[in-house]
């Protein structure tokens, strides 16, 4: 009996993982945060955009997560995003290790050559290390510090004292709301602004806009991972359910977060969510390229007109020598 197709069958699957990297990657453990599994590579859709943005379309760059950047992610995601036409350029959080370097990213900057930086509040921004929390009034000093240093754009702040929250217009068409779910600790977004961003939504829907949300920590009960609005306890989940609800009612086009270090795209009851954490910050523990452990930034296409979805969204790898954690993501610091 020739057994030459089974062979050959069984060669290619072995192959096949081998080029993945699931059988060496899993050696050393994975995060246990990890919801997808073995189905991580299922989450890993990308389009194809052009070198350059058709007449009417807005392009934005969309990242977050860089801390302490050891493969220098940040200054080619900032270059590529304007040899890419990029208008605008969303950070979801994280910008360094501490609070107190974060001067350091402000020179980096220099790199959007004056592309209009828009940056929403991560762990790291209010807690030392991303999980030193002082008093109430120190987190409050440096959400404050966080505003006056990185939001130089005009911006519709929303009425609050203790967290980082805004919307804002691109070239008409497109409403971008940057939400913190990190300033209160495990208290998800709050009751006020949970309240605003309604009254926001509301005004935005209405006026028929695409809308674009971006916040630091995914919604809790995501399919892809608990290192999100999970693990901040009940009352982040409640908020995290609300939230959701929101984005439902008033057709929100798409959701950006970050603050674990990877990539995935999914649907979240009907909602379309773009995990993007790779902007230099050590890659998810265990987790192999294909199935979103490498670093990136993402191109966003909008078309002129109304909300239409899906967006089309480009995953531009970086090509350098990536950072790779050896822990596990609630250990990632210690």
């Amino acid at each position: 009996m020739n057994n030459k197709p089974a062979r050959l069958v069984f060669h290619g699957v072995i192959a096949a993982l081998l080029m993945c990297g699931l059988i060496g990657c899993k050696k050393g453990g994975r995060s246990s945060a990890l919801k997808c599994g073995d189905n991580c590579g299922s989450y890993q859709h990308t389009d194809s955009l052009p070198e350059q943005t058709p007449p009417g379309t807005i392009r934005l760059a969309i990242g977050g997560d860089s801390r302490d950047d050891r493969p220098g992610v940040v200054p080619w995601a900032f270059k590529e995003a304007r040899r890419r036409g990029a208008k605008e350029f969303i950070f979801l959080g994280d910008l360094e290790l501490t609070p107190s370097e974060d001067d350091l990213f402000l020179r980096k900057l220099n790199d959007l050559g004056g592309i209009p930086f828009y940056p929403a509040m991560g762990n790291h921004e209010v807690e030392s290390f991303g999980f030193l929390r002082r008093s109430d009034s120190k987190s409050r000093e440096r959400v404050g510090t966080f505003k006056q240093k990185f939001i130089k754009q005009a911006v519709n702040f929303a009425p609050l004292e203790d967290e980082v929250a805004y919307a804002t217009e691109f070239e008409g068409n497109v409403h971008f709301i940057a939400l913190d779910n990190v300033s209160r600790r495990n208290e998800g977004f709050g009751s006020e602004q949970l309240a605003w961003l309604e009254q926001d939504l509301k005004v935005a829907n209405a006026a028929r806009k695409t809308i674009l949300v971006g916040m630091h920590k995914g919604l809790a009960n995501n399919p892809v991972t608990s290192h999100a609005m999970d693990e901040d306890g009940p009352t982040a989940v409640k908020d995290s359910d609300a939230a959701l609800a929101l984005f439902k009612k008033y057709q929100v086009a798409a959701v950006f977060v970050s603050h674990s270090h990877m990539y995935a795209a999914y649907n979240q009851d009907g909602i379309e969510v773009r995990l993007t954490g790779g902007l230099g910050a050590p890659l998810v523990n265990g987790l192999c390229a294909c199935e979103g452990g490498f670093h990136h930034f993402l191109l966003v296409d909008v078309p002129p007109g109304e909300n239409k979805t899906p967006l089309p969204v480009e995953v531009v790898k970086f090509q350098g020598t990536p950072a790779k954690d050896d822990q596990d993501e609630s250990k990632e610091i210690e």
